[in-house]
């Protein structure tokens, strides 16, 4: 468990009224890739300075076949890639052992002890259909256990953090010698968790057992979603769910994160080079996202389409089916 926040996230958009893409997704894929609409890519150019800005998911399965020329282009002409953490073997063993330090209850009560009838029958049923432990959920806090649940849920749906898109460029960059900056500490990221209200820790919590059967199937169709370049569906079910379901958990997992990462960008910015950045999809979407907060900076950010083609800035709006 490393990505803490980002899958608590994940956990309380897909609890809205999701969709799921229709089952022709793989040639909407494909399509998508020859027209470079996805996954998404925004640059900022000014007289000495390119920065490209690429949206991540943090989960994906193993045949989706997301890396694309314009992104392969971009990174290869960037001497700097900024990343949101480190997630090096030796800062995954202090993230462990500092989310376990954090997510454990010390207080002597359990997590069942602040849950209703309701929420114990949905962490009996969880427990039981995931094959998880209720006594090790039990000794955790609302907010790891979410965590812990969502990435039981995503590992038997073959997801995993290890494919995603920030995993394949840090090791790229690495190899390519790259200038790497990490925008924010793997305690930053914790903490923005931990720090939560106790009500919104529960309602995560709760909304994540809700959801637990359909969750690997969610977070699929986001990771497809992402990979067609759908910003518009992909800000209204991220995004702006989020911000109108808790503001405090909006304001702590992407307003307050982005301010922290806009100075280091800026800073860049007003040097000269050429950057890339790769940072969850979510804070490029919305009002509040690191394009906007750019642009009211006066710096002129627009999508990046690098092989200009017939059609190729009309996205394609594939079919979305509700579940059954």
């Amino acid at each position: 468990m490393f990505r803490f926040i980002i899958i608590m996230f994940t956990v309380w958009l897909i609890s809205c009224d999701s969709s799921t893409i229709s089952s022709d997704i793989n040639s909407q894929v494909e399509l998508a890739r020859e027209r470079n609409d996805g996954p998404a890519i925004w640059v900022l150019k000014d007289s000495d300075t390119v920065l490209y800005l690429y949206g991540t998911v943090h989960l994906l399965p193993p045949d989706l076949n997301w890396q694309k020329n314009d992104m392969k282009k971009a990174f290869s002409s960037s001497g700097t890639i900024f990343f949101e953490v480190n997630s090096a073997t030796d800062e995954k063993v202090a993230a462990n052992i500092l989310a376990t330090s954090l997510g454990m209850r010390q207080d002597g009560l359990r997590l069942s002890d602040g849950l209703d009838n309701y929420q114990l029958k949905l962490l009996e049923a969880v427990a039981h259909n995931g094959n998880l432990s209720i006594a090790a959920l039990d000794s955790f806090k609302p907010w790891f256990a979410s965590e812990f649940i969502t990435m039981a849920a995503a590992k038997s749906a073959d997801l995993s953090s290890e494919l995603s898109a920030d995993e394949a460029l840090k090791s790229r960059a690495m190899r390519d010698k790259k200038n790497i900056i990490y925008l924010e500490t793997v305690e930053e990221q914790i903490l923005a968790s931990v720090n939560l209200s106790h009500s919104t820790q529960i309602s995560i919590l709760t909304e994540s057992l809700e959801g637990f059967n359909s969750l690997g199937d969610d977070l699929n169709s986001i990771a497809k979603s992402w990979a067609l370049g759908r910003t518009d569906y992909l800000s209204r079910e991220l995004v702006e769910t989020m911000k109108y379901k808790s503001p405090e958990f909006y304001n702590s997992l992407i307003l307050e994160r982005n301010k922290k990462w806009l100075d280091k960008l800026i800073f860049f910015i007003e040097g000269s080079g050429t950057g890339f950045a790769a940072v969850g999809i979510s804070h490029l979407l919305g009002e509040d996202s690191l394009i906007e907060m750019l642009r009211k900076q006066g710096y002129e950010v627009s999508r990046y389409y690098a092989f200009q083609g017939p059609n190729v800035i009309r996205p394609i709006n594939p079919s979305i089916e509700k579940p059954n």
